[in-house]
């Protein structure tokens, strides 16, 4: 499989929830240019967001960025491959 089928099938899972280190979260974005997914944590409490002068504005979720390809380049990052794993069990 190349590269561009793989970022259009992660696309496929935008929307659905997932597991990052023990919290449940959201699917986002794929960043096929960087490697990178974004997902948003559901069940912490989210942080409070400042506005452009450091004032605290609101709560905002947080959002993690995951990479895809590992340090060498070549495969899967640990990461990607724990959250794909949690993807099919949700499916399931």
């Amino acid at each position: 499989m190349n590269d561009k089928e793989f970022f259009r099938r992660l696309r496929k899972l935008i929307g659905r929830r997932c597991r990052h280190l023990n919290q449940l979260c959201m699917l986002v974005e794929v960043l096929e240019q960087e490697a990178v997914i974004v997902i948003r944590c559901e069940e912490a409490i989210p942080p409070i967001q400042a506005d452009q002068f450091g004032q605290p504005l609101r709560r905002a979720s947080e959002t993690r960025q995951v990479l895809v390809i590992d340090a060498d380049g070549e495969n899967l990052s640990a990461e990607v491959l724990d959250l794909l794993t949690t993807f099919e069990a949700d499916a399931a």
